[in-house]
């Protein structure tokens, strides 16, 4: 029972008991009056009934004064110690002055600091202690650094925890290898492990060799680019157990790339002008050996030699042309946007592989080449589909500090290192120049690897830089929010849910939109002119699913709308009327719930024109709006950019219709988290508190 029902109830209590003492009492001083002074009754009975008019107000009285210092306060406390454990730990309580909680909200406030003291202290615990271990291993790596070989320190889960300046040149790594990352980001995974099998064999007595704990090993950087022979030594701790194992090693890539060229050459000058050569002398020793033959029969002879001679030649052009360093001459790259480099990889996917892929997340620009990208996804989406026999995968662009993600996902398990070294090689089937995977990588300055994603599912990860331009990450200047808008019949209209309103809302499927309008009046002849949709499933936004449209008003856009959306009348002009572009919404929201902020307004529009173009909206709505009303009624702030403040939620693209909607829906599933905290998991349970508040303020519009 919340804190204001209990004092609601208490004060009732108190009431309906003063009420029946002073009634009581009244009667009977009533009955045992004297007759002789009867004629007092009445004036007992009146002041009896004033005494509980009076004894009934002034509880009310006391009632609205503790309700207002005391529960109201307490609620919002509630609410404030809520959004800071399960949406944004950064939050700040906020609580009205004319409160009688005295210390409570200022204790709390300090309870909150100094949880986040004491997280900062064990922080810095953790730091200190770090930093202590890193000076020990400076102290090790200044005695490393004049070395001339590579020298790596791994424990027994292949983490690094030591490396010299020599091994960063020897596997060519860029900055720093990162210590406690793993050895195989760096080098292939099997000749490590086989070198580590046989040294722990010798250890526990099954091989005995008089070189004692080390071993020669040959491995490749993950790339394949560069060949290292070395030697790894086993460490033991004080009791002989194993910790770890050094590596010393040096790059014999060039020392071997050199035997390779003159292996290829050669195997080139033979076996791939054998036969040429072979006709030549054929048709060549039969002239020599006829020397009489008529010219008509030497004919055929002679154009052997001709045809032969050509292509001896065009063969040796072309040897001569792949000695050309296509990896450092001119590549073209742009800026690409993230969601139409999945969309030309998706429509091939699914036309030509005929497998299901589903993009996911928030867009982000990046900058490469999107022919050659396409190319290289697509056939490792194929080579995992062959390996795993996965046919289902998710698409998604991730933003780190210096790169942009494409992630590539799946239901199974990470591609091993080894495996997946072994597809780089590779030749790209439509791409042009014979290009493998390797190529397309190192023209793009980049790798790509498998790890762990979430539950049972795995990732390819493909780092690539940011965009270059600034403008394909301008952001619009912040302009005013739409204000409330309330039409209470709409909520009132909701379908019966039946099933559906019992299901969790987490296992739901939603359509979260936005329209962009000619302004703020549905029924003063205002008109919608953009309008978008995104799909969010089992807690996942499918970017890939969204839905958006520019539609033509029918009318000129003033300028103050344009200000707000930037949509003007060249932009609108011969695009689709309202009663074409509502029944494809309709059809892209089938039987979803919709999902708004502010979702009256949304809807007013949408309702107004049902009968023109022949649909129907009537899915279960749910407005984030009015939700954030419910879980933070302490505030006034309930805009959709205070509302992503408070959850922590970046905005992007704000005042496009799309870009509003990924907000709304970025909204949406944090608010999912805090209902549940809060006891709301159902749709029935989530469209109720939406409707109290929706009665509030219609209850208010009354006054």
């Amino acid at each position: 029972m919340s804190p204001r029902l209990f004092l609601v109830a208490c004060f009732a209590a108190l009431a309906v008991a003063a009420l029946a003492a002073v009634a009581a009492g009244t009667i009977l001083i009533d009955r045992n009056l004297p007759p002789e002074v009867s004629y007092v009754s009445n004036i007992v009975i009146v002041y009896g009934g004033g005494i509980m008019f009076l004894l009934v107000a002034i509880i009310a009285v006391m009632w609205a004064y503790l309700d207002h210092a005391v529960a109201q306060p307490l609620s919002t406390l509630v609410r404030n110690i809520q959004t800071i454990l399960y949406a944004n730990p950064e939050h700040q309580i906020e609580v009205e002055d004319a409160h009688q909680l005295g210390a409570l909200p200022q204790a709390v406030e300090e309870l909150v600091h100094q949880l986040g003291v004491a997280r900062t202290r064990v922080n810095e615990a953790i730091a200190e202690a770090t930093t202590r271990v890193e000076e020990q291993k400076r102290q090790l790596e200044t005695i490393l650094r004049e070395l001339h070989e590579g020298v790596i320190v791994c424990n027994l889960n292949h983490h690094i925890l030591l490396y010299n300046d020599c091994a960063l040149d020897l596997l060519h790594v860029g900055g720093q290898l990162g210590l406690n990352r793993s050895l195989f980001s760096f080098t292939n995974r099997q000749p490590i492990l086989h070198a580590l099998g046989r040294l722990t064999n010798r250890l526990a007595g099954q091989e005995a060799h008089p070189e004692g704990l080390t071993v020669p090993f040959v491995c490749a950087s993950t790339d394949g680019r560069h060949t290292l022979e070395g030697r790894m030594g086993l460490m033991l701790d004080v009791e002989g157990n194993p910790t770890g194992y050094v590596l010393s090693f040096r790059d014999k890539t060039e020392e071997l790339a050199a035997l390779g060229l003159r292996d290829r050459l050669l195997r080139e000058s033979t076996e791939g002008l054998r036969g040429p050569v072979g006709n030549l002398r054929a048709a060549a020793e039969i002239l020599v050996a006829h020397p009489d033959m008529a010219a008509e029969e030497q004919a055929p002879f002679k154009q052997v030699v001709i045809n032969e001679a050509n292509f001896l030649t065009t063969r040796l052009e072309t040897l001569a042309t792949h000695y050309r360093d296509v990896i450092t001459s001119h590549w073209p790259t742009t800026d690409i946007y993230s969601a139409n480099l999945f969309n030309n990889l998706m429509r091939r996917l699914r036309d030509e592989r005929h497998l299901e892929v589903v993009m996911t997340g928030i867009p982000y620009w990046l900058h490469g080449d999107s022919y050659t990208l396409v190319e290289v996804l697509d056939m490792l989406i194929h080579q995992v589909n062959q390996h795993s026999g996965a046919d289902t995968f998710d698409l998604e662009a991730v933003a780190g500090e210096r790169h942009v993600y494409l992630d590539v996902i799946w239901k199974g398990a990470p591609i091993p290192a080894h495996e997946l070294d072994t597809w780089l090689d590779r030749q790209l089937e439509d791409a042009f120049g014979r290009l493998t995977i390797r190529d397309v990588l190192e023209h793009h300055k980049t790798d790509v690897w498998s790890l762990p994603h979430r539950e049972t599912r795995a990732q390819l990860r493909l780092p690539l830089p940011p965009a270059v331009q600034q403008g394909a990450k301008r952001e619009r200047r912040r302009m005013p929010s739409r204000p409330e808008f309330y039409d209470f019949d709409l909520f009132r209209q909701q379908p019966d849910l039946t099933e559906i309103g019992d299901r969790p809302l987490k296992s739901l499927t939603y359509v979260v939109f936005d329209t962009e309008t000619t302004g703020l009046q549905p029924s003063g002849g205002d008109e919608i002119i953009s309008i978008a949709g995104v799909r969010v499933v089992n807690g996942r936004i499918l970017t890939g699913e969204s839905f958006e449209r520019l539609v033509d008003p029918g009318r000129v856009i003033p300028r103050d709308s344009v200000r707000f959306h930037g949509i003007t009348d060249d932009m609108v002009k011969d695009k689709p009327p309202i009663h074409v572009v509502l029944p494809q919404f309709r059809e892209f929201v089938e039987d979803s719930v919709l999902v708004a902020h502010n979702a009256a307004f949304d809807l007013k529009f949408l309702k107004i024109k049902e009968e023109e173009a022949g649909v129907r909206f009537d899915n279960p709505v749910l407005d984030t709006l009015l939700l954030s009303v419910y879980l933070h009624d302490y505030t006034q702030k309930h805009s959709l950019d205070f509302v992503a403040e408070r959850f922590g939620i970046e905005v992007r693209g704000r005042h496009t219709a799309l870009g509003d909607a990924l907000v709304t829906a970025g909204v949406l599933l944090k608010m999912l988290d805090v209902l549940e905290a809060r006891g709301i998991t159902t749709l029935n349970q989530a469209i109720e508190a939406a409707n109290s508040i929706v009665e509030v303020r219609a209850r208010q519009a009354a006054f």
